[in-house]
């Protein structure tokens, strides 16, 4: 039986910095994906689903050697943000600090993270991958966790992470409790072009059923995020191109000049989702199996990540070679990432559900809300989360 310090179930986003955190604090890994890893290059067909990464959060990847795998003509830095309310004169904008950033977050496919993760893996002896396979059995008796792949193959280690998604079976294995909220909406994402609009800037507009976010990717290309009702969504999912392009631009509410879409549409459910804890003995939760947020400003990723750097700040040898030391270090992983989480969530919630209707008693409050806050301290935490 081959054993490891730390296995990692789950071989995205989340899962794979986890595994180059790790390494780069001297642990050996063995790191378990699904599926087939797919080749990513500045050629490869772009990918609907977009990240947008956190000043922070790029800084930290640089500290890991991912940043300088990635593809750079596949990422595009953003320094400016522009929200309005189409519905009141409500307007906020955000601007980067030179004097602190050269920027407010970069905008990538999820694909080029992935691949800028597992080509750092691949450069180094202290992680073993496992591609196509699943974990079928799991024993975690408190002193190391045990591990039988659907192969029948046995692996043993000192922690089992979990970064699987919202659906995580390990997660479902440790009797982890749950709680969310159904927004009811999905989130249309397609790319389109816009004719003008400002440079290194992205735009999120406010509509009776949801905002929509553009976010830049190469000179007028931008990448959309609408937020809608199910009926709604269903409509523009599939209605003509040319209706799809004047719906846009309606619910835009600014001349960005001509509106083309440049993909195919796609959509994915809007929830909001809670584990209760994020460890039980020797398994962890991180990313999207421990929470889940609405991506109104585009949390989800950044707050993975943000798991990772706490509890590799937390976690060394010696510290998971003792029970109850380990138990203390991940009781403080726990706590101060479902305090993050849970501030940063209930603030999308709340802005969520401020604006996603019309009624009277909302209207002057939306005008209001957005326009004080462009004006008072509050604003600065808004410009913390707008790269997130």
């Amino acid at each position: 039986m081959k054993k490891f310090d730390i296995i990692i179930s789950g071989g995205g986003m989340i899962g794979s910095i986890a595994a180059v955190a790790a390494t780069r604090a001297g642990l050996s890994v063995l790191l378990i994906e699904a599926n087939e890893n797919q080749q990513f290059d500045k050629d490869s067909e772009r990918e609907l689903r977009v990240s947008a990464i956190s000043w922070d959060n790029c800084e930290y990847l640089k500290l890991l050697g991912i940043f300088s795998n990635l593809i750079t003509s596949r990422i595009q830095s953003y320094a400016h943000m522009s929200v309005w309310d189409n519905r009141s004169n409500g307007k906020i904008s955000f601007e980067t600090d030179y004097s602190q950033q050269q920027y407010l977050g970069c905008l990538m496919e999820n694909k080029n993270l992935i691949h800028g993760a597992w080509k750092a893996l691949k450069s180094t002896d202290n992680c073993q991958i496992i591609e196509q396979s699943h974990i079928e059995n799991i024993e975690n008796p408190g002193q190391q966790i045990r591990i039988e792949l659907n192969d029948g193959n046995l692996y043993k280690s000192k922690l089992l992470i979990a970064a699987e998604g919202r659906n995580s079976l390990i997660r479902q294995y440790a009797e982890i409790k749950t709680s969310g909220y159904d927004y009811k909406q999905k989130g249309l994402v397609a790319y389109i072009k816009l004719e003008s609009a400002k440079p290194e800037t992205a735009f999120q507009s406010f509509n009776d059923g949801g905002p929509i976010g553009i976010l830049p990717i190469d000179d007028c290309l931008y990448s959309i995020v609408w937020s809608l009702p199910l009926e709604q969504c269903n409509k523009w999912l599939n209605c003509t191109v040319e209706d799809f392009e004047l719906g846009l631009k309606k619910a835009i509410g600014k001349d960005f000049g001509k509106i083309k879409l440049m993909s195919k549409r796609a959509a994915f459910p809007l929830t909001q989702l809670y584990a209760e804890k994020y460890f039980d003995n020797r398994i962890v939760l991180c990313g999207d199996s421990a929470h889940g947020v609405h991506p109104l400003a585009g949390q989800g990723v950044n707050l993975g990540i943000g798991d990772i750097q706490t509890l590799f700040q937390l976690l060394n040898k010696d510290v998971l070679k003792d029970d109850e030391i380990l138990h203390l270090k991940l009781r403080k992983y726990q706590r101060r990432r479902i305090s993050k989480v849970k501030e940063t969530s209930e603030m999308m919630s709340f802005m969520h559900h401020l604006f996603v209707d019309d009624k009277h008693i909302k209207n002057p409050l939306r005008g209001f809300g957005l326009n004080v806050l462009d004006k008072i301290t509050l604003k600065k935490w808004f410009i913390s989360q707008a790269g997130s």
